[in-house]
């Protein structure tokens, strides 16, 4: 779906006319400028001092370069003397005048901005950054028809020139994407990246500028790939450019990656502290995660610095619309409005905002207001169109977009919706009473089936555990392909995860989509969709993150899975476990994968808590607060009676009784990651008696086939402990590959006689002896493991295979059953499990798990073939039949 490369027509508006040429990079200000495009700054600032003494004729020059030196660390204040002293130097200089000119319009300075730009054009009416500066001054005042003409400018200056430098080049590219935009030639955006960007790289290859530019460009049609590499062009000539950082954090959080995301912006702003763009990166990631009041700080610095920068100002608002601000917000729009007479530009930003926190009605009004405004702009229709698609109404939307890709067919999250849209035309659409549900019936003519009545029982569940009802019906989407789903989505072809809620549609791949590794179990997926749905709605889309996703966790009716309990041990152990106030954090800019698991198995915890301390009832009290716009703090007080902080220790009580159910951790457990081979050696540097690091070692070295190092080091350990774990299972490894079976068993014995409890020993005697076949011990010690450490062994596969072998239905059949329950996505275990509770007679429990194995396969014919004899069994005789025909009829249709 996303294209890699952008197309190259030549349009007729702009077409090439320059004299592309080679400079001769070898005198002193060329050497100069060539130290501050490799982000040598001070080298640089040296170079233009020492040649504006020695040369007073590039004097104005060399004060351009210093300026720009400064300005690039953030330094503007001595950027604009620096400015000011040459201007007053030389004030007849036009490119002085339109470096100043830029740099006030940047500062808020409009109307000195002008003045500098109308002096630059007197004096040199080809000047390009003053028509530049100039052009942006209309538009950002509202006069669009005056700005257009103003970007039109370049266009035919570019047309009518003999040559142009790249730094020209890369000014007439601004110009002419505007106006492009605005005119809706998108050959336009082409053939600057192919032939206008590319001829200023020719020229100097080194002029980075260039190459942030076509990134920016190519970001902001969704080309995500080919803007990457552009940022990296750009560090590879400059390490220390934040624009290039900048780029590559907003083409993570076009991925969703905010983790990422925000490496990048901090990256940036060492470089520069004050790079409005970083900071408005930073922001973004704290509105994700619901942090207003530090997205607002953020926000005003980056004020401070750009006070009329619209992007800026349409985010503040927004920030103020989400904290109820009404007086900061009529202030900021008031401000916005003496400057712009035409702000659909801050509109837009301020739509966008809201739109990203689920705001949807307000958003479509703030994109309408921006269109309305400034008609020139396709931003707004677009993002109204995607908006749109996100509430379901895709006939308005497929409207929208299709206006929006004949203005851009390059903007690919547009080009990827419409091809969205057209592929949904060919699903089938079933309207139950409270969902519209599509699906492509050539594949998914059976889920479709299960589908529909199962979203009519989970709504029912949902209702009576809410005691609340969404208005009006949902859209239901199952994708025959994970790229659709990616692009239904997100508009963009590589979002990891195969279920979504976006307020009034939930989109899903189906189990069997193109491009998933394996099948998942559906019925969970849909469930934890579902409760977002209703808890979205009952909120008015203001319940934390935290309180949803642990009520989504909780009804996917599933056991907390082992690594979940693992990560929340160790992290219980390290005294790093998230709180209310950091939960957010770690969904939305987790420090690894273990920690953004944590913030799901914390939440779902957190929900726990709250049922059994303070009623089923709570719940629902929470939800309701959270409408009337509660902060957490005193959604808990109102709902609960006590303050956050008591509700704090008491849930750290709680999770302290979980931990210890899980029984101590070993050894072996209780690290955050395992160790490498260099830091197990370092360790063993450090301390040469510790043996459990010594003893993992041997465990590498024997991976590795260093038969010789392995057996060095256990039999260091088993010196100095001879009834050491660790030592002793790798030493019984070592017996064992030389054949000495007996002797292996018998040190293994030994040492579990000495320490009978210890999980290392019990796993791995227990494993010696199912390879013997002497399955009645085995199971004996396994069955102790799995009570001594639950966590640390794989005691249930292990156990599973002895009662498989035995026969030993009545052990296998609680084995299994515990197995399915920590894995949702276990077909083969559930179905082995549904047929043996029939041979046991245990017939509602042998629906249960049939009905679990057809939601992750429903053409599991055994598992159907079980569901409906349990069902027989248990008197649902006109259920069975319901299914029997279900599957008759879709076989009819396939046949």
């Amino acid at each position: 779906m996303m294209s890699a490369s952008s197309p190259n027509p030549v349009p007729p508006e702009l077409s090439a006319g320059l004299v592309v040429y080679q400079p001769c990079s070898t005198t002193p200000l060329d050497e100069a400028n060539s130290r501050l495009l490799h982000g040598n700054y001070d080298e640089a600032r040296i170079a233009f001092n020492d040649l504006a003494k020695a040369d007073p004729t590039v004097a104005p020059q060399c004060t351009i370069g210093l300026a720009t030196s400064h300005v690039l660390v953030g330094e503007i204040a001595k950027a604009k003397t620096l400015l000011a002293d040459g201007v007053k130097a030389h004030p007849k200089n036009a490119d002085l005048l339109a470096a100043r000119a830029d740099l006030l319009h940047f500062t808020g300075d409009w109307d000195d901005a002008e003045k500098d730009a109308d002096a630059a054009i007197a004096i040199n009416q080809n000047q390009v950054l003053a028509r530049y500066t100039k052009a942006r001054l209309l538009r950002d005042r509202g006069k669009v028809d005056e700005a257009k003409d103003a970007f039109r400018w370049a266009v035919r200056y570019y047309n009518q020139a003999d040559k142009l430098t790249p730094e020209e080049l890369v000014y007439v590219s601004e110009c002419a994407a505007e106006y492009a935009r605005w005119v809706r030639n998108s050959k336009q955006f082409a053939f600057i990246l192919n032939e206008v960007i590319k001829d200023a790289t020719k020229q100097d290859a080194t002029y980075w500028p260039a190459e942030q530019f076509a990134g920016m460009l190519l970001l902001e049609k969704y080309n995500r790939p080919d803007a990457i590499d552009a940022f990296d062009a750009v560090l590879k000539i400059n390490p220390k450019a934040a624009d290039a950082m900048v780029g590559k954090a907003l083409a993570a959080l076009v991925k969703f990656d905010l983790k990422d995301a925000d490496a990048y912006a901090e990256q940036a702003l060492k470089q520069n502290p004050k790079h409005v763009g970083a900071l408005r990166v930073k922001a973004d990631i704290l509105l994700t995660a619901g942090d207003f009041p530090a997205a607002e700080k953020v926000l005003l610095d980056a004020k401070q610095v750009s006070p009329k920068d619209s992007a800026t100002l349409g985010r503040l608002a927004g920030v103020y619309v989400l904290q109820k601000k009404t007086a900061e917000f009529d202030a900021i729009v008031k401000e916005v409005n003496a400057f712009d007479s035409k702000p659909g530009e801050f509109y837009y930003e301020l739509g966008t905002i809201l739109e990203d926190r689920k705001q949807y009605t307000k958003a479509e009004e703030y994109y309408k207001k921006s269109y309305e405004l400034r008609p020139v702009l396709s931003a707004p229709r677009t993002g109204l169109g995607m908006l749109y698609l996100r509430l379901g109404n895709e006939k308005e939307g497929r409207v929208l977009l299709d206006e929006a890709f004949k203005a851009d067919p390059f903007n690919i999250r547009v080009s990827n919706s419409r091809k969205v849209l057209a592929h949904l035309d060919n699903y089938k659409t079933v309207e139950t009473a409270h969902y519209t549900l599509r699906y492509d019936e050539k594949t998914d003519a059976l889920l479709g089936e299960w589908m529909a009545d199962f979203l009519e029982e989970t709504h029912a569940e949902l209702k009576q555990q809410f005691q609340f009802e969404p208005e009006g019906k949902f859209v239901i989407e199952i994708f025959n392909s994970h790229e659709m789903f990616s692009g239904r989505t997100v508009g963009l072809p590589d979002l990891h995860t195969i279920g979504a809620c976006t307020g009034r549609v939930v989109a899903m791949a189906s189990p069997k989509a193109k491009g998933l590794a394996k099948p998942f179990n559906w019925g969970r997926v849909m469930r934890h969709e579902l409760t977002h749905i209703f808890n979205l709605a009952q909120t008015d889309y203001q319940c934390p993150h935290w309180i949803t996703e642990g009520l989504a966790v909780v009804n996917e009716k599933m056991s907390r899975p082992p690594m979940w309990s693992q990560i929340l041990r160790d992290r219980y152990e390290s005294k790093t476990l998230l709180n209310l106030d950091t939960i957010m954090m770690g969904f939305v800019r987790p420090k690894g994968p273990d920690e953004w698991t944590l913030a799901y198995c914390q939440s779902q915890l957190y929900v726990e808590y709250l049922v059994v301390t303070h009623g089923p009832e709570s719940v629902g009290k929470m939800l309701t607060e959270f409408k009337k716009s509660a902060s957490t703090a005193s959604a808990i007080k109102n709902a609960c009676g006590v303050d956050q902080a008591t509700f704090e220790k008491g849930y750290q009580e709680y999770v302290t009784k979980v931990v210890k159910a899980m029984s101590a951790p070993t050894s072996t457990g209780n690290e955050e990651k395992p160790k490498t081979v260099d830091e197990l050696i370092e360790a063993g540097k450090k301390d040469p008696k510790d043996d459990d690091s010594a003893a993992k070692l041997a465990e590498a070295y024997l991976r590795r086939g260093k038969v010789a190092d392995a057996k060095k080091l256990a039999d260091g350990i088993l010196e100095r402990d001879p009834n050491h774990a660790g030592g002793c299972v790798v030493k019984a490894k070592l017996l064992a590959r030389a054949g000495d079976e007996d002797e292996a068993n018998a040190m293994l014995q030994k040492a579990l006689k000495a320490k009978p409890d210890d999980p290392r020993l019990l796993a791995a005697v227990g494993k010696l002896l199912v390879e013997q076949k002497k399955y009645e011990e085995a199971a004996r010690l396994l069955e102790k493991g799995r009570e001594v450490a639950p966590l640390d062994g794989d005691w249930l596969e292990q156990l599973a295979r002895i009662y498989k072998e035995t026969k030993d239905n009545d052990k296998l059949i609680p084995i299994l059953s515990t197995m399915v329950s920590q894995d949702p996505d276990d077909l083969p275990a559930r179905t082995t499990l549904a047929k043996l509770c029939l041979e046991a007679k245990k017939y509602a429990e042998a629906e249960q798990h049939a009905r679990d194995a057809l939601m992750i396969d429903v053409a599991n014919l055994p598992a159907k073939d079980v569901l409906i004899e349990a069902l027989n069994q248990r008197g649902k005789k006109a259920e069975a039949e319901k299914i029997k025909k279900r599957y008759e009829k879709v076989t009819a249709v396939d046949e």
